[in-house]
C-alpha cells in the first residue's frame, strides 16, 4: 500500500492494484486455515488492519474480475483438500470464494529470441561439459 501511495507511475500502480488483490486472497487463505486448525475467528483475535481494495481504481477492477475470491491449485493432484479450508464467504465482500484448477488466464507469453547480452560473453554451452570434466578429475 505504501509503494501505491509513493508512485503514480500508471504501470506500477496497475501491477501493485492486482497484487494487493491476490495478496489478500493468501492472506484470507492463511486466515481461514487458523480458523479451520484453532475455531477462532481470527479477525476477532487479533487487530487485523482492514484495507479496502475497491478504493483503488487499479485493484477495483481485479476486483470486479472475481480475483479476490479464487485460490489457485496449479497441480490438480496436489492439495486435493484446499476445499476443506478454502471455502465459504469472501472476508472482502461475503462472495462465495472458490478453488480453480490451473493458473488463472493471463496476457499472451511473447518470444522474445535469444539476446547475447543476457549471458556471459564469449560463453559457449557446451565448453560447460569439458570445464565440469576438468574440475572434477583435478577433485578426485
Amino acid at each position: 500500500l505504501r509503494v501505491y501511495e509513493m508512485t503514480q507511475n500508471p504501470v506500477a500502480r496497475e501491477m501493485i492494484g492486482y497484487l494487493l488483490v491476490r495478496g489478500g486472497v493468501h492472506a484470507a487463505a492463511y486466515g481461514k486455515a487458523l480458523e479451520s486448525l484453532t475455531g477462532v475467528e481470527m479477525t476477532k483475535l487479533l487487530p487485523i488492519p482492514r484495507i479496502d481494495n475497491s478504493k483503488f481504481p487499479e485493484a477495483r477492477k481485479y476486483m470486479e474480475q472475481g480475483f479476490h475470491k479464487n485460490l489457485y491449485r496449479f497441480s490438480p493432484s496436489d492439495y486435493q483438500d484446499l476445499g476443506l479450508i478454502w471455502n465459504g464467504a469472501s472476508p472482502e465482500d461475503g462472495s462465495p470464494v472458490v478453488v480453480v484448477d490451473g493458473p488463472p488466464q493471463g496476457g499472451p507469453v511473447f518470444d522474445l529470441g535469444h539476446d547475447a547480452a543476457e549471458f556471459a560473453p564469449e560463453f559457449h554451452p557446451g565448453e560447460l561439459y569439458e570445464i565440469a570434466k576438468k574440475l572434477y578429475e583435478k577433485a578426485k
